[in-house]
């Protein structure tokens, strides 16, 4: 994506890791090294020179991006090979997360007894009796207009599954830095460990009065819809499932700019989607609002279609009644025929080029199963899609940040499918050139989104 794709991507190698190896003072003997990593199969992104040895040593850091273990356990053992001495390695992924990737720091300076008592006893007291006399005032003497609440009980981690919400902490540690890196917003994970809903609902409800939104995250369906639900409802500040509705969000603006290279019209479409969890569910809706009539969802028994018994739950039925209009059954390769979008939240590798091939011309095909998608992009252009992307091109970090500044900045106190899609039309709005979503790495593009979300969530007031 742009200047800015990131390297593991560009190098199909998704790991990455600090090579420390330490070499002879000539250049041959670090281009042997460097020939070496690739001869195993990895890159070299970067290389830095580390340290001159008072031996005439030379210490060179190599970042290096690797298919897998296995791999860089070969890099190690060929760049050995090659002269080299292999002084260490480290897992950039592992050490970006050593003692966590966020911390709460202090934005009042304590340097003297004076300034302690300023920011705490006895000065503080007087903040805590205004605030007491109008509760309104902690949004503005209090961090509660600037932080989140990133809630989960670990049931839906990434690709993982049901790990725990402490295996799961680290996801969460890693989504308070994208906000606070793109939107300045403080976000705090709060790990809910259980599996009932109305127990996870409960103890959200009651820290709620700490933060000024909520996101839900990687809660499995169909617990996290009643969750979400359940939460807007009782809470008076935004709440968002953002495996609901920052994927929603960024698949409508994906298809938004496809369709203007394209020149086609949203209400021409007719659609296939593979899953109908969390993901699934908030993209038909929105899918739908935006004017797409002809829907038809399929999970692992098939289409979801009116009377169907099996793996069926009382949100799949209530997907039945509004999608699927001619009430047709099968699988995955039937529903995708003649559809003209193919949109894939499931699993890896389950669709083929003749699926592909099998739908109407010139389809538009975005399969973001993580981290390995339903098809490639390479295969569904070979198979004939005008369009194709996956979940790397289409990350939820290019929405929901900005969705949340937007919202908590006109203090609203919920986020509206309104917002969404104006979330989605300022993201379509910003592309350029071949790209199909801006950068994520632009400030401006957050930027953007907040302003979007912000002048609707204003303008219903």
């Amino acid at each position: 994506m742009g200047s800015l794709q990131a390297l593991q991507d560009r190098f199909h190698r998704p790991l990455a890791y600090s090579l420390k190896v330490a070499l002879g003072d000539t250049g041959e003997a670090l281009a042997k090294a460097v020939s070496a990593v690739c001869q195993s199969g990895a890159r070299v992104g970067e290389l830095a020179l580390a340290s001159l040895e008072a031996d005439r040593t030379v210490v060179y850091d190599l970042r290096v991006f690797a298919a897998n273990d296995q791999q860089m356990a070969q890099v190690r053992q060929d760049v050995q090979a090659a002269g080299a001495k292999v002084l260490g390695v480290l897992d950039l992924a592992m050490e970006s997360h050593r003692g966590g990737s966020c911390e709460m720091r202090s934005r009042t300076p304590i340097r003297s007894n004076t300034d302690l008592r300023i920011v705490y006893t006895p000065g503080v007291a007087r903040v805590c009796k205004a605030i007491q006399a109008d509760p309104s005032l902690a949004r503005e003497y209090t961090g509660v207009a600037n932080k989140v609440a990133i809630a989960t009980n670990g049931t839906a981690i990434l690709g993982l599954g049901d790990i725990g919400c402490l295996a799961g902490l680290p996801v969460m540690e890693g989504k308070s830095a994208i906000f606070w890196e793109f939107v300045k917003l403080s976000a705090e994970p709060v790990l809910i460990d259980t599996h009932d809903a109305d127990e996870f609902i409960s103890i959200m409800e009651k820290l709620a009065v700490g933060f000024g939104a909520v996101q839900i995250e990687d809660v499995a369906a169909p617990a996290c819809f009643k969750i979400t639900r359940e939460l807007d409802k009782r809470l008076k500040i935004p709440v968002m499932h953002d495996d609901q509705h920052g994927t929603a969000t960024i698949v409508t603006a994906g298809l938004l700019s496809a369709l203007r290279k394209t020149g086609r019209k949203i209400g021409d479409l007719s659609c296939a989607i593979s899953g109908a969890g969390a993901a699934g569910t908030a993209i038909t809706e929105l899918l739908q609002l935006a004017g797409i009539g002809d829907v038809v969802l399929v999970d692992r028994a098939g289409l979801i279609y009116r009377g169907r018994q099996e793996n069926m739950n009382a949100e799949k039925v209530a997907l039945a009644e509004r999608t699927n209009r001619d009430n047709i059954q099968g699988d995955l390769a039937a529903a995708m025929r003649g559809r003209d979008l193919f949109i894939g939240v499931s699993q890896p590798n389950i669709v083929s080029q003749e699926m592909v091939r099998s739908m109407a011309k010139s389809p538009i095909v975005f399969a973001l199963a993580n981290p390995i998608s339903e098809i490639s992009i390479a295969d569904a252009y070979e198979a004939g899609a005008a369009i194709a992307a996956d979940g790397r091109m289409m990350n939820n970090a290019l929405a929901y940040p900005g969705i949340f500044r937007g919202a908590m900045d006109a203090a609203a106190e919920d986020i509206t499918v309104p917002m969404m899609m104006a979330a989605a039309d300022a993201l379509a709005g910003r592309v350029s050139g071949d790209d199909l979503l801006p950068e994520m790495m632009d400030p401006a593009t957050h930027q953007g989104v907040a302003a979007a979300v912000r002048a609707v969530a204003d303008g219903s007031k």
